[in-house]
């Protein structure tokens, strides 16, 4: 069936297909460089951070609870409490050399303007961290070895409740 057109020619229902067809492909072409453009873009580069994997935490969760990496993997922290939440290593007892903490961008931190942000050495010299809701911004990699943390619940002072034990997880680094 042929039907006029408002500009006084007439065109079949597969002209107006050829046309949108041809509007269309470019298109549907340029959505697909641009997608595959982004998702090359999100390759890590050469000399770009380590691997990381992320341990969720909250007031009465841990997953997973025991993770065995290598040695060129990193170890993040998110918090799904509402509160923040103190993670403590514990072992082993002489950390020094074995656990390195940093900021994963450290531009976004100012030198102990956000304590909260970092790995510290506490009293018994264990690496100990208040993380707030959400991803830390610090992670930790480690020397060959097991390693076991805890996770406590902290009260209104940013103390870990001394009644509670806490949760107890387990990393082992390969």
């Amino acid at each position: 069936m042929i039907r006029p057109s408002r500009h006084g020619t007439s065109r079949s229902r597969a002209d107006v297909r050829l046309a949108w067809g041809r509007a269309l492909v470019p298109y549907l072409g340029a959505v697909a460089l641009a997608a595959c453009a982004e998702r090359s873009g999100s390759l890590p580069a050469q000399g770009a951070a380590p691997p990381q994997k992320t341990i969720v935490i909250g007031s009465s969760r841990l997953d997973p609870e025991d993770l065995t990496i290598g040695t060129t993997d990193a170890i993040g922290f998110r918090s799904t409490a509402g509160d923040p939440l103190q993670v403590e290593f514990i072992e082993p007892d002489q950390q020094t050399g074995r656990i390195t903490c940093r900021p994963t961008d450290p531009t976004q931190l100012e030198r102990g303007e956000k304590p909260w942000a970092e790995f510290r050495l506490n009293r018994d010299g264990h690496f100990t961290a208040y993380v707030p809701p959400g991803l830390f911004p610090s992670v930790c990699s480690f020397a060959p070895g097991r390693y076991a943390y805890r996770v406590r619940v902290l009260d209104a002072q940013m103390r870990p409740l001394e009644e509670k034990l806490g949760q107890l997880g387990g990393i082992t680094v390969k």
